[in-house]
């Protein structure tokens, strides 16, 4: 029976559903801080590393982050592309807000 009730749907018509945790900027640092310092455990050369503070910004379309960094305080020499990995996945894991 199911499979009469979704005959007109072609496989292009499904999306993804991605939910976002919503969060605060501070729980969000704070995940963020746990990332790094996990990365730390396993990279020494990422010591030394905070995590920055999110700030919103309004996004592209419905599925686009919602919310940015400035830059990454106490960031030593070689770390920007791994914190800049870290950062990307939790832009697509939450949604900030107020």
């Amino acid at each position: 029976m199911p499979d009469t009730f979704f005959q007109n749907i072609g496989a292009d018509d499904l999306q993804p559903i991605t939910l976002k945790k919503p969060a605060t900027a501070g729980e969000i640092r704070a995940d963020l801080q746990e990332r790094i310092d996990r990365a730390i455990a396993r990279n020494a050369k990422l010591d030394g590393c905070l995590a920055p503070e999110p700030r919103a910004i309004p996004p592209r379309d419905s599925k686009a982050p919602n919310w940015t960094v400035d830059g990454f305080p106490n960031l030593p020499s070689g770390c920007f592309g791994d914190l800049v990995k870290i950062v990307d996945q939790a832009r697509l894991e939450y949604e900030l807000v107020s």
